[in-house]
């Protein structure tokens, strides 16, 4: 898949998952699909179509995929282990469930105040020393706005105040 493809489907996917009440910001959930899947291309998005890196927590009721992934941590640095995946029946599901994971989580409890605004709603989302987040890569912040600079500059959705 190219990058502009994934744009394309990103863009469609993101359309119908607002229609399914799905509530977050493009830019930022289009950049971050786009790192976490290496553009559609990973294995993890072709195989379970999880754009976002997903894992499956022993609530999870759906089906799964035990893939390698890295971690990072700070007592460890970078170390690889095996993690269980939440698999989806489309891109659209998969936004579905990244939206409602952001509604249920409460260190996600933010995001949905400043959900207009990329900067702050990336912010939301990564982990603080209070509570978890969303990646454990200490860069994650500043990979999400690189590849969001490429997607602007693609055609998508801009990182902008008001998006």
């Amino acid at each position: 898949m190219t990058k502009q493809e994934f744009i394309e489907r990103m863009k469609q996917a993101c359309i119908v998952a607002r229609q399914k009440g799905a509530d977050f910001n493009e830019p930022v959930v289009m950049a971050q699909a786009a790192l976490e899947s290496n553009w559609g291309n990973s294995g993890l998005c072709i195989k379970a179509n999880n754009l976002f890196g997903i894992k499956a927590a022993k609530s999870w009721t759906g089906p799964t995929l035990e893939l390698p992934t890295r971690e990072w941590s700070k007592k460890k640095g970078w170390y690889n282990t095996t993690a269980k995946w939440r698999v989806y029946p489309s891109w659209n599901e998969c936004i579905v469930d990244y939206s409602r994971l952001l509604a249920r989580l409460k260190w996600y409890r933010d995001t949905f105040n400043v959900r207009h605004d990329p900067d702050k709603f990336l912010q939301a989302i990564l982990p603080s020393d209070e509570e978890p987040g969303w990646a454990t890569d200490p860069r994650y912040a500043e990979k999400v706005r690189g590849v969001a600079k490429e997607i602007e500059r693609l055609g998508g959705p801009k990182w902008e105040v008001g998006q």
